[in-house]
């Protein structure tokens, strides 16, 4: 007789178990759902820093190259009136093709 009262309370406290593991298991999913619903808006502002971020980092980039260049330009660009200065004060005429520049 012990043992049906037993097993009946078994039965029953395993019934218990099922439905608040149900339970449990439900409220957790939504847990879970609420979570990755707050995570997904919290996310945003984190994506425009990144996003803004690497923009200026790119930009920074390419304005330093940029620049490099503009300065390799530059230097071309004295060192060739340079040189056509220093052959004009030489008595020499600079030449384009078949034409004199001086």
């Amino acid at each position: 007789m012990v043992s049906i009262i037993t097993s009946i309370k078994d039965l029953i406290t395993s019934i218990f178990e099922v439905i608040f593991s149900v339970i449990k298991s439900t409220l957790d999913t939504g847990y879970q759902l609420l979570m990755a619903f707050v995570d997904f808006f919290a996310g945003i502002p984190k994506m425009l820093q990144h996003m803004v971020r690497g923009s200026l980092e790119a930009a920074g980039g390419v304005g330093a190259f940029i620049t490099s260049n503009l300065v390799v330009i530059a230097m071309i660009a004295l060192g060739s009136y340079g040189y056509l200065v220093y052959r004009r004060r030489e008595g020499r005429s600079v030449q384009a093709g078949t034409k004199k520049l001086n």
